[in-house]
């Protein structure tokens, strides 16, 4: 007789998950919810609170295992912990707080991005981004290293030029004046025709920024030098650029209507540097700095003195010089000496010696030639109670 064998009891995942579930107790169901959402809280907020891929991936890399690591432990005391349903929490809250966080951050750098193309080169704006916390949006005072700077006789270059000729002339200069400054960390403020009006030390913190500011403003001349026979080919005359700069204290922030703003600067340091620009018409000087830009570059470049000055607006003199590569002052160390010299002379009101020292190098120095006609001017009719000052009449 053939006996069939006994059917056997259909063994799976399901009916073993079963048996695991009978042999181990369940974790709390109100416990376990808690946990979840503690879970998800928690990995959300880190999320938020991180910025960078690295620091992200470390969030995530800590929180994932931990649904797991739970049901590892409570495995041992005999206690069924459901970890899939944990991940899955985990990973939700991960994911969102990440969509969000992209979001917020992508707002923000374009934000920044679009508030300051216009006035700082890109790698000054990467690093805005990348800190943004170093942003303060509005008015702050700040010491800040001001530039002005401004064609010789562009009113002239004008009016021979068409207006096409002159958009692309001014592009040019513009552009090639601009790539430096911002190259040195600049922040351009505006244009103004054929002006440039820049500063450093803002928005972001600089402390070299006097040093970053007289290396642009000398840059700037010797790439001028370079273009000028081109720019003459296309204009039939040199063009040579004057720059005043100061260093102090000014409000820099966004200022305008709610509508439109610039990021720019007020004070009475900026109304100094704009001084010092257009004196150099007086001393046929083309970069003059105050003395408290000189003092703040550590001595990084030699710079004669030119003289002391009361421009229009100020009542204390200002001290200015004319700041120079450290190979330039070496090739023109003897004038210079020389120039010295006769200023001494000046500061005394010696005017004949003084004009005797200028007469000497008027050929070679424009600023010594400019001296020699002050000179004549003050012997003929000798103040009173000289304090070795010249007095500037005009902006």
């Amino acid at each position: 007789m053939i006996r069939r064998p006994p059917r056997s009891t259909p063994s799976n995942s399901s009916a073993a998950s079963d048996v695991y579930k009978r042999q181990k107790k369940p974790f709390n169901r109100i416990h376990t919810i808690a946990i979840f959402i503690l879970l998800a809280v928690f990995a959300g907020v880190a999320v938020s609170i991180t910025t960078g891929v690295v620091k992200n991936i470390i969030v995530y890399l800590f929180f994932l295992p931990i649904p797991l690591a739970l049901s590892i432990g409570f495995y041992t005391t005999d206690i069924w912990f459901p970890a899939m349903d944990g991940e899955i929490s985990v990973i939700f809250a991960l994911a969102g707080a990440g969509i969000v966080n992209y979001a917020t951050e992508g707002k923000q750098k374009r934000y920044i991005k679009n508030a300051f193309r216009q006035y700082l080169s890109p790698a000054v704006i990467e690093e805005l981004i990348a800190n943004p916390d170093r942003l303060k949006l509005g008015g702050e005072k700040r010491e800040l290293t001001i530039f002005f700077s401004d064609v010789q006789g562009f009113t002239s270059i004008s009016e021979i030029l068409s207006p096409e000729e002159l958009t692309s002339l001014l592009n040019d200069y513009l552009s090639a004046m601009t790539d430096i400054i911002q190259e040195e960390g600049g922040t351009v403020d505006k244009y103004e025709g054929d002006a440039i009006i820049a500063f450093w030390n803002a928005p972001l913190d600089q402390e070299d920024h006097a040093l970053r500011g007289v290396r642009a403003a000398l840059r700037c001349q010797r790439e001028l030098s370079r273009l000028r026979p081109v720019f003459k080919e296309r204009v039939g005359k040199d063009l040579f650029m004057r720059i005043g700069m100061n260093t102090g204290p000014a409000v820099v922030g966004n200022m305008g209507s709610h509508t439109r703003f610039d990021y720019t600067m007020l004070g009475d340091a900026v109304n100094l540097a704009a001084r010092l620009e257009g004196i150099n018409k007086q001393f046929g000087s083309y970069t003059l700095v105050s003395r408290s830009t000189i003092e703040k570059t550590d001595g990084a470049f030699p710079a004669r003195e030119v003289s002391r000055v009361a421009v229009v607006g100020r009542k204390e003199p200002v001290t200015v010089y004319e700041p120079m590569f450290p190979e330039d002052f070496e090739r023109n160390k003897v004038r210079i000496e020389t120039f010295h010299s006769g200023l001494k002379y000046f500061y005394e009101g010696r005017f004949s010696e003084a004009m005797e020292v200028f007469s000497n190098i008027k050929d070679e120095d424009h600023v010594a030639s400019s001296y020699l006609a002050k000179c004549r001017e003050m012997a003929e009719s000798p103040p009173e109670n000289w304090d070795g000052v010249w007095v500037m009449t005009s902006k």
